[in-house]
């Protein structure tokens, strides 16, 4: 059969999938697909301008007697379009579903371009099936534009950029958004973060009116907003930042019972957060991420904080969460404070998170976990069974003895078998491969990579050996590898990038070898 018989919907199988899979020369490849045959012009057309980025393409359209280039460069217009020649515009315009807006496409068009956009024809949308609107300008001067593309059959809309911060202009814009666009399912407003009675105001006028919400991402919210998203059955994913202390009064309290997919909560500390939760429950939720913003104030974190913080993470969330994330956004710039044992957690701290049997991922890479022993760390991973993820003090230069031996290691390995990320510190040195806990173990063949982030090292060739056992396909070892700037660095953490780069080599031999080794195995 001749593709140009196949059905229409075929056609925009087959045209989506060249656009999808031929870049960069999609645009092209459809331009020339359109003027083939009647056939295939609407189909083609329909995929080719189902996405745009920025204006111009669609005013280049426009009969040369109309648009043209000014001085700078800029597409400008000679007159305004007539009917006739507006038609030409909508004819495109109709097929947009997806619209980008950024500093660089609103630069490269002029006033009068501006103009013509804004001064739609009555009773006219000027993209009648947009889906999705990316805006990502900051100035206040083209929110006129902004208002004009804003209309009900948007359902995805995200607003902000480097400095969306609450005026009057753009509060009187998302004041109407809920009238504008009252089927909004994904709504992102970048930037949005004063922490003022009026702009709360404003986002709960906005809240309240978009009752097919699923994702919303923003900057502050009250509990009053809170109590209105935990009504929403539609709500899937919700990421925000917690407001002024003083807006929380004990008898507002916000409490999730719908199922989310994730929640993400931005704010400075970890006290701050806890006593946020008081007032916070999300009763059926699979993910939550932390994000603490000190602003490069030392400590990132107050170690008595911690346990308060993880209790309140196990009574405010979910039994059956599935991830765990912790972010602290602050430099260590104080060498000594590094050594310094307060900052090591102990078990006792984690403990509450063990009920949590459904976890898959944890990231507490930022914590000290020098405290933590192999007895505890075997422990955790029976509790987790289900566990992929695994990162667990790795991502900072603690220069506090780890606890944690291979032994812990392998714990982990035997009682987590879906795991295929692990990030930890640990004291690697040589086991007794001949007992039970080592030589009974079954490999796991998921790991292909391992952060190991300041682990001591004694000797790299058995230690190679025992990963290559442990972890049979496992080709790379990361490691921190600048220690410049501490001085003087501590002689059990010394020449670690050495010692860690010969497991490298030491792990690509070993998995050569196996795969040779495998490969005689299979002759017959």
């Amino acid at each position: 059969m001749r593709i140009c018989l196949l059905p229409t919907e075929t056609l925009h199988r087959i045209f989506t999938t060249i656009y999808e899979d031929s870049i960069p020369i999609t645009r092209a490849t459809l331009a020339a697909l359109a003027r083939t045959c009647r056939t295939f012009k609407e189909p083609a057309l329909d995929i080719l301008w189902k996405r745009l980025d920025g204006f111009e393409p669609l005013f280049l359209c426009l009969p040369e007697s109309v648009r043209t280039r000014n001085v700078q460069g800029n597409l400008t217009l000679k007159r305004p379009p007539f009917k006739k020649e507006w038609r030409i515009v909508c004819q495109y315009a109709q097929r947009i579903h997806f619209l980008s807006i950024d500093h660089t496409a609103l630069d490269i068009i002029d006033d009068r371009v501006i103009q013509t956009l804004v001064s739609t024809p009555p009773l006219t949308l000027l993209l009648p099936n947009l889906r999705t609107l990316r805006w990502w300008d900051d100035r206040e001067s083209f929110l006129p534009l902004l208002r004009t593309l804003l209309g009900p059959t948007i359902t995805s809309l995200e607003l902000g950029s480097g400095d969306w911060t609450p005026s009057f202009a753009r509060s009187a814009l998302l004041a109407s958004l809920s009238a504008r666009c009252p089927f909004i399912r994904e709504f992102r407003c970048i930037g949005y973060y004063e922490d003022s009675q009026e702009s709360l105001d404003v986002i709960c006028e906005v809240v309240c009116g978009l009752r097919k919400l699923s994702h919303f991402d923003t900057g502050v919210l009250n509990t009053q907003v809170l109590v209105h998203l935990a009504s929403l059955s539609s709500l899937k994913s919700l990421s925000f930042e917690t407001c002024d202390l003083n807006d929380i009064h004990p008898n507002s309290t916000a409490t999730f019972i719908h199922q989310l997919n994730d929640v993400t909560i931005s704010t400075s500390s970890p006290s701050a957060l806890t006593q946020y939760l008081r007032n916070v429950h999300f009763l059926s939720c699979r993910s939550v991420t932390l994000l603490f913003d000190g602003n490069d104030v030392w400590p990132p974190y107050d170690p008595l904080d911690i346990p308060d913080l993880i209790v309140s993470l196990s009574e405010s969330f979910s039994p059956d969460l599935e991830q765990i994330v912790v972010y602290f956004d602050s430099q260590l710039k104080i060498n000594e404070e590094l050594n310094n044992p307060r900052f090591a957690i102990a078990f006792d701290a984690v403990a509450p998170l063990l009920s949590l049997s459904r976890l898959k991922t944890l990231n507490l890479s930022w914590l000290c976990t020098s405290a933590i022993d192999d007895g505890s760390l075997k422990r955790m991973a029976q509790s987790w069974p289900q566990l992929e993820e695994f990162h667990f003090g790795g991502g900072i230069r603690w220069l506090i003895p780890p606890s944690l031996t291979f032994i812990g290691l392998v714990h982990l390995v035997q009682h987590c078998r879906r795991l295929h990320t692990i990030e930890m510190t640990f004291h690697a040195s040589s086991i007794d491969t001949n007992s039970d806990l080592f030589s009974k173990i079954i490999p796991n063949k998921n790991i292909t990579s391992i952060d190991v982030g300041i682990s001591p090292i004694v000797d790299s060739l058995i230690v190679a050996c025992q990963l290559h056992a442990l972890l049979p396909n496992l080709t790379s070892v990361f490691t921190f590898q600048s220690f410049e700037d501490i001085s003087p660095l501590p002689a059990l953490f010394e020449n670690l990038e050495v010692g860690w780069g010969r497991v490298d080599t030491y792990l690509e031999a070993l998995t050569t070898g196996a795969k040779i080794k495998d490969k005689i195995d299979q002759r017959p």
